[in-house]
C-alpha cells in the first residue's frame, strides 16, 4: 500500500493513522472527552443559528438598504472592535485558567472591566468628530457614539460569562447567544422596515446585547461587588499583556483594511466589501468560534499533558475542516449566483471579493485551534510576534495594494497572508509537539482533496446554468453531493463515520 512511499512518509501516515483510529471523538479529551463535545455541540446549535439568523438579515438588509448605509455602520463597527479587543484586556481567559482566589478575582475583574469601558467610551466620544470631518459624513460620530453603549452592557455580563465559562456550562451560553441573535435580526429587520436605515442595524446591536446579558444572569444569579486588589490587578493584567497586543493587533489585521477602503474608495465601496465579509469570511470563522468558546477551558485543564494537547488539537482541526470545507469553497464557487439571485443586481461588485474571502474563511477557521492551543499552555507571546508581524506587513502594504487593484487586490493581500499564518503555526507546533508537519496535514487531506474537486466542478457549472435561486439551489445539492462521494473515496469512509459519531455523541 505504501510502497511508493518513502519510509518517513510511511511512518508519518502510519503514526496519523494510529492517532486518528485510537482516539474516540467522543472520548478525545479523556475524562472532559464527553462533556466538550456535548459542549460542542452546545457552541454548535448557537453558532449555526447565529449564522443563520445574521446571513438571513443581511440579505434582507441588502433588499432594504444602499451600500453606503452598510459602509456607515461598517466603519462604526471597525472602531467599536478596536474597542472590544481592547475592553477584555486578556481578564476573562486570565481568570478561567486560575486556580485560585477565584472569587475575588471575579471582583478585581469587573472593577477592571467597569474602569475600561469608561476610558474607551470617553476616548470615543472625542475621538469620533475627527472620523467624521475624515470621511466626510456627519452621521458617523452618532453612530459610532451610540454603538458605545454596547461596552457597558457587556461588563454586566462578565461576571456570570466567566463562572459560565469555568464551570463549562455553555449550554446556557449558547441558548444566551441564540435569544441575542433572535433580538437582534428581529428588531434590526423591522427597524429597517420602518425606514431607519442604517440605524436599524445600530439599534438591532444594542437590543441583542441587552438580550445577551439578560439572559447570562438568569442563568447564573451569583452577583459580585467591583472590588481593588493591586496585586490581583497586576496579576490579571500580567496574563492579559500579551492578549492586549494580540487584539490590537488582530484589530489591525481585520479593520484597517475597512479604513483604507473607506479613506481611498468611500463608504460606497466600504459597503461592497462590508457585506462581502460578512457572507464570505463569517462562515469560517463561525466554525471556528465553536473551536473557540470551548476548547480554550478545555485545553486550560490539561496544559501540561504535551501528548493530549497534540492529539486535540489534530482531531480538532480535522473535525473542523470536515464541516467547514463544503461551506466555504462550496460558496466561493457559486458566489456569481448567490449574489445575482440573493442580494440583487446592484451587488454585483461584491462577487469576486465574496469569492476571494470565502478561502481565507476557510484558512482562519483551521487556524483557530492553534490559538486555544497556545494560550491554554502559557505561551501567548508566540501569538503576540505572529499578530505583530501580520498587523505591521498589512498596514504597510495596504494602502498600496488598494490604490492599485481595489477592493479585490485587499482580499487577495489578506488571504495570501492568512495562509502564511497557517503555515507559521504548523512550525510552532512542529516544535512544540516534536511531530512533523506532515503528520498534522495528512487528517485533513481528504476534506481538502474533496473540496477541490467540488470546487471545480461547480465553477465550471456556475457558469453555463443561469443566474437563478433555483439554479442556486441545484447547484448547492450537486455540490453536496460531490463532496460526500470523494470524502467516503479519499478517507475510506472514516471521516464521515467520525462526523457522525461526533453528532450522535453530542447529542446522547
Amino acid at each position: 500500500m505504501f510502497s511508493s512511499l518513502g519510509h518517513g512518509q510511511r511512518c508519518g501516515i502510519v503514526l496519523t493513522e494510529r492517532i486518528i483510529v485510537n482516539i474516540h471523538v467522543a472520548n478525545l479529551l479523556s475524562s472532559l472527552g464527553a462533556r466538550t463535545v456535548q459542549n460542542v455541540s452546545y457552541v454548535g446549535i448557537s453558532q449555526i443559528l447565529t449564522l443563520a439568523f445574521g446571513l438571513v438579515t443581511t440579505t434582507i438588509l441588502a433588499r432594504l438598504l444602499t451600500p453606503s448605509d452598510f459602509g456607515i455602520v461598517g466603519l462604526g463597527l471597525v472602531f467599536l472592535s478596536l474597542f472590544y479587543n481592547i475592553q477584555d484586556f486578556g481578564v476573562l481567559p486570565a481568570i478561567v485558567q486560575k486556580d485560585s482566589r477565584v472569587d475575588e478575582s471575579i471582583s478585581v475583574g469587573t472593577t477592571l472591566r467597569w474602569v475600561i469601558a469608561v476610558v474607551l467610551a470617553s476616548s470615543l466620544l472625542l475621538f469620533s468628530p475627527f472620523v467624521s470631518d475624515y470621511f466626510g459624513n456627519d452621521a458617523i460620530s452618532l453612530v459610532m457614539a451610540v454603538y458605545a453603549l454596547n461596552l457597558f452592557i457587556l461588563v454586566l455580563g462578565f461576571p456570570a460569562q466567566v463562572l459560565l465559562t469555568r464551570s463549562l456550562s455553555f449550554s446556557s451560553i449558547a441558548v444566551a447567544g441564540i435569544i441575542q441573535s433572535v433580538v437582534l435580526s428581529a428588531v434590526t429587520i423591522l427597524l429597517a422596515l420602518a425606514g431607519f436605515s442604517y440605524w436599524s442595524m445600530v439599534f438591532g446591536s444594542i437590543a441583542g446585547s441587552i438580550a445577551f446579558v439578560a439572559m447570562l444572569r438568569y442563568y447564573e444569579r451569583k452577583r459580585y461587588k467591583p472590588s481593588v486588589d493591586l496585586g490581583l490587578m497586576r496579576e490579571l493584567l500580567g496574563f492579559g499583556k500579551h492578549l492586549l497586543v494580540v487584539g490590537i493587533m488582530l484589530f489591525v489585521i481585520f479593520n484597517v483594511d475597512q479604513l483604507v477602503i473607506a479613506g481611498v474608495l468611500g463608504l460606497t465601496s466600504l459597503g461592497y466589501y462590508f457585506v462581502a465579509v460578512r457572507f464570505g469570511r463569517t462562515i469560517g470563522e463561525q466554525i471556528s468560534g465553536v473551536a473557540n468558546r470551548v476548547l480554550f477551558p478545555t485545553m486550560a485543564r490539561i496544559k501540561d499533558d504535551s501528548e493530549r494537547l497534540k492529539m486535540g488539537y489534530i482531531q480538532s482541526v480535522r473535525m473542523i475542516s470536515i464541516v467547514a470545507v463544503p461551506l466555504t469553497m462550496g460558496l466561493s464557487a457559486l458566489s456569481p449566483t448567490f449574489v445575482k439571485s440573493v442580494l440583487g443586481d446592484d451587488w454585483s461588485p461584491a462577487i469576486l471579493p465574496l469569492s476571494i474571502l470565502c478561502f481565507q474563511g476557510l484558512i482562519n477557521s483551521l487556524i483557530s485551534p492553534a490559538s486555544n492551543i497556545i494560550i491554554a499552555m502559557g505561551k501567548p507571546r508566540y501569538m503576540s510576534i505572529q499578530t505583530t508581524i501580520q498587523a505591521v506587513v498589512l498596514s504597510i502594504l495596504f494602502y498600496p495594494t488598494v490604490v492599485a487593484f481595489g477592493v479585490n487586490g485587499i482580499c487577495a493581500l489578506s488571504t495570501f497572508v492568512s495562509l502564511l499564518v497557517m503555515i507559521y503555526f504548523l512550525f510552532v507546533f512542529s516544535r512544540i509537539f516534536r511531530t512533523d508537519i506532515v503528520q498534522m496535514l495528512l487528517p485533513i487531506a481528504p476534506s481538502l482533496v474533496s473540496g477541490s474537486i467540488m470546487f471545480g466542478l461547480m465553477t465550471v457549472l456556475v457558469q453555463l446554468l443561469s443566474r437563478t435561486l433555483l439554479s442556486l439551489l441545484m447547484l448547492a445539492g450537486i455540490g453536496f453531493f460531490v463532496y460526500l462521494s470523494c470524502l467516503v473515496v479519499f478517507s475510506k469512509g472514516r471521516d464521515i463515520r467520525d462526523i457522525v459519531q461526533l453528532a450522535k455523541d453530542a447529542f446522547k
